[in-house]
């Protein structure tokens, strides 16, 4: 039985996402939550840009332009690709993520854990920098992130290796593999190596989600259901979100919906002075706990191809 949830500034980190670190079994789900803090865009913003720029090329006109905005994000990205489309217009979404830096950001402190990543995210900001913790002190070289995004290439094998950073949705580094419409992203969940991925990793592995707000909780939602989180809810997840303190009901009642529905723990923050910029404040008090080691299944492969070389 869940213990009686509180909202705190900083929420307490849970052994057992402690204890997974150590056990190499860690996964951070991180959404656009916290790319939006940097100033890219969120789903609504791109939605808008892309709208506009259809606008100024003459494909759509004002009145058009008011009528779509009245749509769900992806809705009006949907439809702002098929004019684009239609007209042979070079409507390159990987263009409205400007280049940042993760310098004295969120991204930093958490890159420097050093956690394998899954993310909706299309930009390049996740890069986990993994130290091998049984390496003597100061003398580990950080180990090379992969990048995975195209769909046939997101297998489970890369859950395993630590540092990795898997784009769900693709990733700007190639446009092309971008899901972005309504028919993409179905057609991108009903796939076989898709499903099978999302259930090993909901299967064998403890989630934390991170930059996943109430605004988020639909592709949230979707992402479990498609994982079959709700079939193994001995395996714990857990999601980090913020609630303002006259929300603490509310808060309370999506923690027993999550619990109940998914099997995820819910672990709130408040939002009333920092806004989401306090998730910074929460992840540099929680990064000198979590230490990422390699999973046995990995240090095993490790040995065999050690063994081989010989």
């Amino acid at each position: 039985m869940s213990k009686e949830p509180i909202l705190r500034e900083i929420p307490s980190l849970p052994d057992e996402i402690i204890e997974a670190g150590l056990n190499g079994n860690l996964i951070f789900f991180v959404g656009s939550g916290f790319s939006i803090m940097l100033g890219l865009p969120s789903w609504k913003i791109m939605a808008q840009q892309a709208l506009s720029e259809l606008n100024m090329a003459g494909f759509i006109d004002y009145s058009e332009l008011e009528q779509l905005k009245n749509l769900d994000p992806k809705k009006q990205l949907s439809i702002a690709r098929l004019i684009a489309d239609d007209n042979k217009f070079d409507l390159d979404l990987s263009k409205k993520f400007t280049e940042k830096s993760e310098d004295e950001s969120i991204y930093k402190t958490l890159n420097d854990i050093g956690c394998t990543c899954v993310t909706t995210n299309y930009d390049l900001l996740l890069a986990p920098r993994f130290k091998d913790q049984t390496e003597v002190p100061g003398s580990f070289t950080p180990k090379k992130c992969t990048r995975i995004y195209n769909k046939a290439d997101i297998l489970p094998k890369y859950l395993t290796e630590p540092g990795n950073v898997i784009h769900l949705h693709g990733s700007i580094k190639e446009a092309s593999s971008m899901i972005v419409t309504t028919r993409e992203y179905l057609q991108h969940y009903d796939n076989e190596y898709v499903q099978v991925f999302l259930k090993e990793l909901f299967d064998k592995h403890v989630v934390l989600f991170l930059g996943y707000g109430l605004e988020e909780a639909e592709i949230l939602e979707h992402i479990l259901r498609r994982g079959s989180a709700y079939k193994n809810p001995e395996r714990r997840r857990f999601v980090l979100q913020g609630y303002f303190k006259s929300q603490e009901p509310l808060y309370k009642y999506m923690h027993l919906y999550y619990d109940k529905s998914f099997g995820v723990n819910l672990i709130g923050f408040i939002r009333d002075h920092s806004d989401y910029q306090q998730q910074e404040e929460i992840i540099k008090s929680w990064a000198p706990k979590i230490k990422v080691n390699k999973s046995e299944l990995t240090v095993d492969l490790d040995f065999m191809n050690e063994v081989l070389d010989q």
